[in-house]
């Protein structure tokens, strides 16, 4: 695989959990980059923050399994979370199909700032060009 054979719109934030983040005023919607769909296969069962809950920058906020591979789902920026995507949840192959529609779910930013950490699509190639080689 190569960093540059992937489409990451340039409007987006992305995150070093492979996921994309589109802000809309002071909340934002987040999902899985087709790039971390290729990585983890497809996804089985999906477990996501119920409306009403607080989430840390970086930190844990869901799960994700993948045949024989499990993963965190990770918060992008603190906040509250305002929605979740029952769709996803109830049908997670969704995100295969359509991985920049497909969100996981919507935060109220607490701390706006923390968008300032997260990657334009050109910071991720240069980040995923790296990773790939040190994990090659």
């Amino acid at each position: 695989m190569n960093a540059t054979t992937w489409n990451f719109p340039e409007e987006l934030l992305y995150d070093t959990h492979y996921q994309w983040i589109k802000k809309a005023g002071n909340k934002i919607l987040f999902g899985l980059t087709p790039y971390g769909h290729a990585i983890t296969g497809d996804i089985l069962y999906l477990v996501l923050p119920p409306v009403g809950a607080g989430v840390d920058g970086g930190g844990a906020c869901g799960s994700l399994e993948a045949g024989k591979w499990v993963g965190r789902v990770y918060a992008p920026a603190s906040g509250k979370v305002t929605n979740v995507n029952e769709a996803v949840l109830c049908s997670p192959a969704l995100i295969s199909r359509s991985p920049y529609t497909c969100w996981f779910a919507e935060i109220e930013l607490a701390r706006p700032e923390e968008l300032g950490e997260l990657m334009s699509a050109a910071g991720l190639r240069s980040w995923l060009a790296e990773d790939m080689k040190a994990n090659a």
